[in-house]
């Protein structure tokens, strides 16, 4: 089995990992475009010989989820090449894609090819010639967010992707690992956090009983964050019901919530129709109630903000995309007033969950990727070789 890291090992994002067999199967895992730097400098993207570039050669491009740094190049792969990924990220990212192409940020043709992309759904496993694949769902930002184990040539590797142990479904990953992977030759794991503290980071269900304190102390409340994050709107919806206030969005956010409604059978992500949709009809019953309502910088979330300038605004995302050096969030810097409140927690692992992790799976090799960090893996001096990123 070779491994080759094409992007990935000394920056956050725009991953892509091609794992090959000894007979020549070649598959690459997650395809995703760069983040925005604080410099403003635009990274350059990568040519992939038989993937983005030449004569196709790849036998299948396995997504982890529909975030944009493991998928937003899914328009260059060559047309010949099959897109696997997760059958709700699909849909999810259908959503998503189909809203930009309104705002004529996507094409037609980009949206279209959304619909031929394959899915798989655990615990099916995917044989691609001699390579084995084998999706383990994982708690991350991104529902439907998977690991991967692959077995070719009598070896194991598991790609870790994108993942967490803190939120509402973390506690099923290590046992997960248990139950399907085992031990492994090769770890290849991400390390988001581990270029800041070592602190354990706050869990979704802290953060839930946070916002209900907030709401009920706040008759109207508005929280950005992200439309795809889907544990963290299903965590402040629930506060919002607690607290005895109307929970009130735009029109596609609530399209993302019916559909997750309709594909789970977690109460998590249960809606129970106690969604509202946005309009003049309702400001009334807003004002009297009281409500929390997501926005993000669009005309609808300003008119709403206007009408109610004495509320609470919470930021529920990344707080380092208000920091002015980042340039292309110049209008989200903007649109927050500075006078937020800051409730958040990350959509990845921590230092002792990335340990635990690696403990439990017990690899003979470590490839540290999505991370700014990499040495930070030998750190918690687990008995394995590390791959030397230079």
């Amino acid at each position: 089995m070779k491994v080759i890291i094409h992007r990935g090992t000394h920056q956050i994002g725009g991953c892509i990992t091609e794992i090959q067999s000894e007979k020549g199967t070649k598959i690459a895992i997650d395809i995703g475009e760069n983040l925005p730097t604080m410099d403003g400098k635009e990274k350059i993207e990568v040519e992939v010989e038989g993937l983005n570039k030449g004569k196709a050669s790849f036998d299948a491009v396995f997504v982890t989820h529909y975030h944009g740094d493991h998928i937003g190049l899914y328009n260059k792969i060559l047309p010949q090449i099959p897109i696997y990924i997760g059958e709700d990220s699909k849909q999810i990212y259908k959503i998503l894609q189909s809203k930009l192409e309104k705002a004529g940020i996507v094409s037609k043709q980009e949206l279209e090819l959304i619909d031929s992309f394959k899915t798989y759904k655990i615990p099916q496993k995917i044989r691609i010639r001699d390579i084995l694949i084998t999706p383990i769902e994982v708690d991350h930002s991104a529902f439907n967010a998977h690991m991967f184990l692959i077995e070719c040539d009598g070896k194991k590797l598991l790609h870790t992707g994108d993942f967490r142990t803190h939120g509402q479904r973390g506690k099923a990953v290590i046992p997960a690992l248990k139950s399907y992977v085992g031990q492994v030759d090769c770890l290849i794991c991400e390390g988001t956090t581990l270029s800041r503290n070592r602190e354990e980071l706050m869990s979704e269900t802290k953060l839930q009983n946070e916002a209900e304190k907030v709401f009920r102390e706040n008759k109207y409340v508005f929280v950005m964050c992200s439309s795809t994050n889907i544990d963290r709107i299903a965590a402040i919806h629930k506060a919002t019901l607690r607290a005895n206030r109307l929970f009130i969005c735009d029109k596609y956010q609530k399209e993302i919530l019916m559909y997750i409604d309709s594909i789970s059978r977690s109460s998590l992500y249960k809606f129970y129709g106690k969604v509202l949709s946005y309009d003049n009809n309702i400001l009334q019953i807003m004002k009297d109630k009281g409500f929390v309502m997501l926005v993000r910088d669009n005309y609808i979330s300003r008119k709403a903000m206007r009408l109610f300038p004495k509320s609470i605004f919470i930021y529920s995302q990344w707080e380092g995309y208000l920091n002015e050096k980042f340039t292309e969030y110049k209008h989200m810097q903007k649109f927050v007033p500075k006078n937020y409140i800051y409730l958040h927690t990350s959509g990845h692992a921590d230092f002792n969950s990335i340990k635990k992790v690696c403990e439990t799976v017990k690899p003979k090799m470590i490839i540290p990727i999505h991370s700014e960090s990499p040495e930070e893996f030998e750190k918690m001096r687990i008995k394995c070789l590390y791959y030397k990123i230079s």
